[in-house]
Parts: C-alpha cells; sequence; structure tokens
C-alpha cells in the first residue's frame, strides 16, 4: 500500500494545530504518535449505521431517551455544542450479524451523529481485538459541508495493542460508502468533536 509523505512542515502545523486544543484533548505526543496505516484498526462502518445519517431523529425504539452534552470516554469521547438528543439503541452498526448495544448523541447544531461503544475490531494484520469505539457520521445538512454518511471512527489502543507503540488513539476517515479514505494516529478534539490525524495512507 502506498503512503503519503509527511514532511517536516505539515509535522510541525499539525503538533501545532493540536496544541491549541482544549484540555480534554490529547497531546500530539501522547495520543497522536508517529505511525502508518499499518497501526490503524478497521471498523466495518455497517448499513444500518449509516442510514442514521439520513435519519439522525431518536428513533421509536431508542431506550433511555434523554438530552446530554457529551458522549464517550477517555480519549474517544466528544461534547456536543449544546444539550442534544442522547440514547442507546441495539442495531447491528458494523454488518456483522450481530446486534450491539450503543449509544448514540445526534448533535442537530453540527448535522453530526455520534455513536460509542465497546466491541470488537481488527487489527490491520486481521486478528482480533475490543474496545472503546468513537465514530461520528455527517448528517443531512452538516455545518462542515461534507457528503450525508462520511465521517470518522476512533479507537483507543493500549501499548502493544494491534501493533501500536504506546497507548494512544488511532483511527480513520471514511466516505459516505463507509471506504476509509486516511487513516492513523489521531487527536480526538473534545470541544469541537473532530479529528486530527497524524499520518495518512
Amino acid at each position: 500500500m502506498r503512503k503519503k509523505i509527511v514532511t517536516a512542515d505539515l509535522l510541525l502545523v499539525f503538533g501545532l494545530s493540536l496544541s491549541v486544543l482544549g484540555c480534554h484533548s490529547q497531546p500530539a505526543e501522547q495520543n497522536a504518535p508517529h505511525s502508518t496505516q499499518q497501526n490503524a484498526p478497521k471498523v466495518k462502518v455497517g448499513s444500518a449505521l449509516t442510514a442514521k445519517a439520513s435519519s439522525p431523529a431518536t428513533p421509536a425504539t431508542a431506550k433511555n431517551p434523554t438530552k446530554k452534552d457529551s458522549i464517550g470516554k477517555g480519549q474517544t469521547a466528544v461534547q456536543a455544542s449544546q444539550p442534544s438528543s442522547f440514547w442507546t439503541e441495539d442495531l447491528d452498526v458494523d454488518d456483522d450479524g450481530t446486534v450491539e448495544t450503543s449509544d448514540f448523541l445526534y448533535d442537530a447544531q453540527r448535522g453530526v451523529v455520534y455513536t460509542y461503544r465497546e466491541d470488537d475490531f481488527a487489527c490491520p494484520n486481521g486478528n482480533p481485538a475490543s474496545g472503546s469505539i468513537l465514530e461520528a457520521l455527517y448528517a443531512t445538512g452538516n455545518t462542515a459541508g461534507k457528503p450525508v454518511g462520511s465521517g470518522w471512527y476512533a479507537v483507543s489502543l493500549n501499548a502493544g495493542q494491534c501493533n501500536a507503540k504506546q497507548a494512544g488513539t488511532y483511527g480513520c476517515r471514511f466516505d459516505a460508502s463507509g471506504n476509509a479514505t486516511e487513516c492513523g494516529a489521531m487527536a480526538v478534539n473534545y470541544s469541537t468533536g473532530e479529528v486530527d490525524i497524524a499520518s495518512v495512507q
């Protein structure tokens, strides 16, 4: 797989951008070590999950619907722009034939559906692993101007997990078809609900 060369200037800009993130975001040296695609876990974006981007409202089957201003935990957490619709739902989010229980938060002001769960995923070499997974899907009318159904996922890895040299957050951006477009060490900006990726495939 071909990889883009990350220049010193780009790394400098990335480091500076992380330095201005909120206090909940992780610094570049802790959360986004220099890495390549082999350190990015694989998370399948299922069709039922993608459908949430076109219909982001709380469903009738939702459990414990309420309002919250954040979703996730630790390095895989984001803050909503305002108190937003939050619920728990049983859904096959990764098309593996198994229904997972996941938390959902729809930030209507940003036009983003976030979902969080503790679940299995695959390392790049195909070995199974498990941990916390945070995903974001750009919904209809999102303020970022992104294609509906595209988004990103972030996975918290322990040192050595999926060959990660140190603990941190790793993940990918994906297009509206769920295909990864750039992957690598990642920093989740807790305050803005967006991510920065240190290196891409």
